[in-house]
């Protein structure tokens, strides 16, 4: 039987849920079975979604509010939404609760990140001396620069690779990890660019859009196949 992925999409002041195609695309073709978790403001419809999915994606957009860690907003680089952090968190919260696997990418990994009391970056161009465009000019579809991973790590053993070139399109990461989080990669300015959960539990968090490099690269299709596989054992 094919794992159900609850996708986390994109959530807006109006409360509408949508999801990016490449998403939908990637899990398709990884064997999983995509749905769109529709925003809600009812704990037991949350703890519902949680029941009836085996894995869960969480999907890139708008900055998470500092005040998530104890901050307040460094500049008007940073954008927010208040119903979309309410809503992931609430989703994330149920779902740590459990072993269900989780697949995170760009906010993903912040959100996970902070979920579990970590700190972020806000903005790295004015907070960060870095020559590498975290933010890249190319297409969405390209690679811009690379990463390094860590070799006892989970994505080292997908892999099999000591460096990957990625795709960027962000300006905040990491600070301080979150606890029961441990780095998989980072790029050559130490942003830390990929981590995962400790132990048995399946959190693998990315700051590039594996999604968009699926056609193209045999790294990003197995970034998806171990998830969906790891679903796929909650079935």
């Amino acid at each position: 039987m094919q794992p159900i992925i609850g996708i986390i999409g994109k959530t807006d002041e109006n409360k509408k849920s949508e999801i990016n195609r490449d998403y939908v695309y990637a899990i398709e073709q990884s064997g999983g079975v995509p749905i769109l978790l529709p925003y809600s403001e009812n704990a037991d419809v949350i703890r519902s979604y949680v029941e009836a999915c085996n894995g869960f994606l969480f999907v890139g957009g708008v900055d998470i509010s500092p005040s998530y860690y104890d901050e307040k907003i460094l500049n008007d680089t940073v954008s927010v939404c208040k119903e979309r952090d309410e809503f992931d968190f609430a989703v994330l919260c149920e779902v740590l609760k459990t072993s269900k696997p989780i697949l995170a990418i760009c906010r993903g990994i912040q959100l996970v990140n902070v979920a579990l009391g970590g700190t972020l970056i806000q903005d790295i161009p004015t907070q960060i001396n870095s020559l590498i465009l975290h933010k890249q000019r190319e297409g969405r579809y390209e690679f811009s620069h690379s990463v390094s991973i860590e070799k006892n790590s989970p994505l080292y053993e997908i892999v099999k690779l000591d460096n990957l070139r990625v795709n960027s399109f962000h300006h905040q990461a990491i600070a301080k990890i979150g606890k029961g989080l441990s780095v998989m990669a980072k790029s050559e300015d130490g942003i830390i660019e990929a981590v995962c959960g400790v132990g048995d539990s399946f959190i693998r968090a990315y700051k590039w859009h594996a999604e968009l490099l699926f056609d193209v690269d045999e790294s990003a299709r197995q970034i998806f196949r171990e998830f969906v596989l790891a679903s796929a054992k909650n079935s």
